[in-house]
């Protein structure tokens, strides 16, 4: 099977451990070609760092060579490139989330299947070891049938380490699209579909400022455009209710809020499962040098222990859900991420807010199958 060649336009903060581990542990399945960026410095610096060419985005749609786009652009960039990339007969990968709205995820499906194309969006770590044991125990029945699952994201904002951090706080991102996305692909993962949504949502905190000592920015202050503080509530197909939060009104990191990020219950017993914005398995924190190796599983009366995870992508592999998407069409065959789960997710998100804004369940209108678990050759590869 030969390698996929793709294009990278999205040249920020993301990009580097995506070129990192696209151009290193993936690169038997990967030939990046070229990136770009709107500001050609940006691009000039990242294709020295990983020595790839340097294109206009222009360009970098325009070339044949070029079968598949990852794109990191910011959140309002996503849709307008994505569509782009797609008329332009690209396969697309696109960072969380695939769209602003749910008209413009569902537009860009239509695209890709009209192209015959696919299209898909991060999250990926959901395809790392600690969530992949966690869906293998969980679809074993060893917990038994799940009942409720709980999701905490409870933190300082970024403007305590971000140098311009106000776009973070514009349409499309705060606290529930730009982490929030995690937490549900997880749980969608997980326990499949959801059904409906009920949620309340707030602003605590309008006017914030950069904390950044670093930044040129540094003590400026900046108005959110976006509720800091979401509370949703998810009705799963299975009958499974999750309560997931997600705030930046705190103090702290999220990883120190003293709630697991993530746990399930069911008739036969729990399973703490690992912060959803890593690959591996529980840690004291995402990013320590070690990544976590184990879950908490508790059955019945007994005492929780630590369940080791599977073998599997442990570190930082953002990536991995690209080059499982880019083995999957050579393959012919669906992959771990999909186009339907990534607009499922934006719904869910979307119909967060608008449960919260009209004060009344939001009943779901899409919907995907569990996906498939990590290909068997990429596990391989792990594991050598």
């Amino acid at each position: 099977m030969g390698k996929m060649s793709i294009g990278i336009i999205g040249c920020g903060v993301i990009s580097e451990i995506y070129l990192k581990n696209l151009t290193t542990i993936f690169a038997d399945y990967i030939s990046v070609v070229a990136c770009a960026d709107r500001f050609p410095e940006v691009a000039k610096l990242r294709a020295e760092q990983f020595g790839v060419a340097m294109l206009s985005v222009e360009e970098l749609l325009a070339d044949p060579a070029i079968e598949m786009v990852i794109n990191l652009t910011a959140p309002d960039g996503h849709y307008e490139i994505n569509k782009r990339a797609l008329f332009s007969g690209k396969h697309v990968y696109c960072e969380k989330p695939l769209a602003l709205t749910v008209a413009e995820g569902r537009e860009l499906l239509d695209i890709a299947r009209e192209e015959r194309l696919y299209i898909a969006a991060a999250p990926d770590t959901f395809l790392g070891a600690g969530l992949q044991t966690g869906r293998a125990i969980i679809d074993s029945g060893e917990i038994g049938e799940p009942v409720g699952a709980y999701g905490f994201l409870l933190s300082r904002g970024p403007e305590s380490f971000h140098p311009n951090p106000s776009f973070f706080y514009q349409q499309g991102a705060g606290p529930l699209f730009d982490m929030g996305p995690y937490y549900f692909t997880a749980l969608t993962a997980l326990l499949g579909p959801a059904v409906r949504i009920g949620a309340m949502a707030r602003c605590h905190t309008p006017v914030r400022r950069v904390q950044n000592q670093n930044s040129a920015l540094y003590d400026t202050a900046f108005v959110s455009q976006v509720d800091t503080f979401v509370n949703a509530t998810v009705e799963f197909k299975n009958g499974c209710i999750a309560n997931v939060t997600t705030g930046w009104e705190m103090p702290f990191p999220y990883w120190e809020a003293g709630l697991p990020q993530l746990i399930i219950y069911g008739t036969k017993g729990s399973l703490v499962l690992p912060d959803p914005n890593s690959f591996g398995g529980i840690a004291p924190s995402p990013f320590g040098e070690e990544p976590g190796r184990y879950l908490i599983l508790k059955k019945g009366t007994e005492k929780p222990y630590e369940l080791p995870v599977k073998t599997g992508f442990l570190q930082n592999s953002r990536g991995l859900g690209a080059v499982d998407m880019a083995m999957a069409i050579k393959e012919r065959r669906p992959s771990g991420v999909s186009a339907e789960m990534a607009l499922h997710v934006l719904e869910m998100m979307s119909g967060t807010l608008e449960a919260a804004t009209e004060n009344k369940y939001y009943q779901m209108t899409t919907t995907c199958k569990k996906p498939v678990y990590l290909n068997e050759l990429l596990l391989k590869s792990c594991e050598d």
